[in-house]
């Protein structure tokens, strides 16, 4: 049985300014080469924030893994559409993911219109979130971290 369980938002001290965890990013949740991301120096980590933020980018999948595989590794997933954002932290070898929400929908088992990247997947509203410059935020410190954001609140899922 799921066990779910809200991580309060943290004040944010520092952010970092530099360094990258990830080894792999892509468009899209896959390792197809059409839509991999070749460069995350720090000119591309400030690239993929743009896209995040102006909303040209749907989805986005970030791995510590160099070929971006997810058995047993930590990765981050954003599938978005219109005002409905889905951001994912999701440790495999813990088996647990850590999830924006939608207080809302907490209760609901409602599919939000999010088509995910890997064609078959949905996202209940109750994951989603409203918000594309925090989005961005939980990217980039994903990128610099390799850890869920503390500035916002997620709604931890284990079990």
């Amino acid at each position: 049985m799921r066990k779910e369980e809200i991580i309060p938002e943290k004040e944010i001290v520092d952010f970092p300014a530099s360094g990258i965890a990830i080894r792999f990013a892509s468009r899209k949740f896959s390792t197809n080469e059409k839509y991999t991301i070749t460069d995350i120096s720090e000119k591309g980590v400030q690239a993929i924030i743009e896209n995040i933020c102006n909303g040209s980018w749907q989805s986005l999948y970030l791995s510590s893994d160099p070929d971006g595989e997810i058995d047993g590794g930590v990765y981050f997933l954003m599938e978005r559409k219109d005002r409905f954002i889905a951001v994912q932290v999701v440790d495999e070898e813990n088996g647990v993911f850590f999830s924006s929400f939608d207080r809302a929908y907490l209760q609901s088992d409602e599919v939000s219109p999010i088509e995910c990247s890997d064609g078959s997947s949905e996202i209940l509203k109750k994951y989603t979130m409203h918000n594309l410059e925090l989005a961005a935020k939980c990217a980039k410190w994903f990128i610099r971290t390799g850890e869920p954001y503390p500035g916002m609140e997620w709604l931890k899922v284990s079990g």
